[in-house]
């Protein structure tokens, strides 16, 4: 088998090119927990942070995630983010946002540029990922297509 290739973020490869890379993920439910568990973390070294967005509280709240996404940006500096919102079909928490609502959200969070990474279902309808794709494309923000198959 050939050596994989490495993941490029901003022209760099992840954490030097090395695998496996190592991805936390953030799952507080406050902007208080959320950055409770950035300064857990961190000193570990992760190669990515994951903030599972489903689990927290103030979601349909654009200005409070982003709010909430700077903070962790300016703790974890150059360390890779990524943004994911995961539907109960992938195995995510329950949430009261509309699926257009959380498209929109994906598109602010790529428009403010305070994460690298954002990582969107390819189970969910064509139109919605295409938007995604662009708006990532646009503001050089990376998208992850993921697929879930829990049989």
């Amino acid at each position: 088998m050939a050596d994989p290739k490495p993941i490029q973020l901003h022209g760099r490869p992840v954490s030097g090119g090395a695998f496996p890379l190592i991805c936390t993920p953030l799952v507080g439910r406050t902007r208080d927990a959320v950055l409770a568990e950035v300064d857990a973390v961190l000193p570990k070294k992760p190669d990515v942070l994951e903030w599972r967005v489903d689990f927290f509280e103030a979601l349909g709240d654009t200005r409070h995630v982003l709010d909430t996404a700077r903070a962790v940006r300016d703790r974890v500096g150059t360390t890779p983010m990524m943004f994911t919102r995961r539907s109960t079909k992938e195995g995510g928490e329950k949430i009261a946002l509309p699926e257009a609502q959380v498209v929109q959200l994906y598109v602010e969070v790529c428009a403010s540029r305070l994460v690298d990474l954002i990582d969107y279902e390819t189970a969910n309808a064509v139109e919605d990922f295409r938007r995604l794709r662009a708006a990532s494309r646009e503001h050089g923000i990376a998208l992850i297509g993921s697929y879930h198959n829990f049989q």
